[in-house]
């Protein structure tokens, strides 16, 4: 499985810096990318800018954070490595940094 990351270009700036493949920048309607990404089964694990989903509503909102194929994370510009590292590990049990 791939991670998948949408958001604002200031945001997804480091995650292509870090190599990762599939960067969506998030248009006007986020739910539209949020459903071609939950359609692609070649993503486990999707990175979404806070920000976006503030934009949902809340039954959309609810429908993508209970969503497990692909997990959807939430996190805003701020959020440090550790933060995510925790997130991620919470959402599907397993520590992606273990060993480093």
């Amino acid at each position: 499985m791939k991670l998948a990351v949408l958001g604002s270009s200031e945001f997804i700036v480091g995650f292509q810096l870090a190599g990762i493949t599939k960067i969506i920048e998030g248009g006007k309607n986020p739910i539209e990318d949020i459903t071609s990404l939950k359609k692609d089964k070649e993503f486990g694990i999707v990175v979404v800018e806070e920000e976006l989903m503030n934009k949902l509503d809340t039954h959309d909102r609810i429908s993508v954070e209970d969503s497990v194929d692909p997990v959807f994370i939430s996190i805003s510009k701020e959020a440090t490595q550790e933060a995510l590292r925790r997130l991620i590990k919470r959402s599907i049990g397993v520590d992606l940094w273990k060993g480093d």
